[in-house]
């Protein structure tokens, strides 16, 4: 496992605030970031349903790839996700916008 120092406090809740936006479970979710990071980089990938858990509960921190396919599946850019200078409101903000 990683280390934990640095990481973002406000991450896990973010991104099970994504996945309800979505409107996806756990199962729909692993799959549908695995298919955008394989169309994206062409790498395979194959995040099981249990990592989403891991990573909303604050257990794993997701990699580059998995946050940006995060980002790109809710369609906010990839900052209001990763960086703690925008708070959990502020993303909700931006996801009640995407979805006017």
């Amino acid at each position: 496992m990683r280390d934990r120092r640095n990481t973002s406090p406000l991450l896990p809740k973010k991104l099970l605030a994504l996945r309800k936006f979505l409107a996806l479970g756990e199962v729909e979710l692993a799959a549908s970031l695995s298919s955008d990071i394989r169309a994206q980089s062409g790498k395979p990938r194959n995040i099981k349903p249990g990592r989403i858990s891991e990573y909303e509960q604050g257990l794993f921190e997701p990699n580059l790839l998995v946050l940006v396919a995060y980002a790109r599946l809710a369609k906010v850019h990839l900052e209001f996700v990763v960086d703690d200078r925008f708070t959990l409101r502020e993303l909700r903000k931006q996801l009640g916008n995407r979805s006017s």
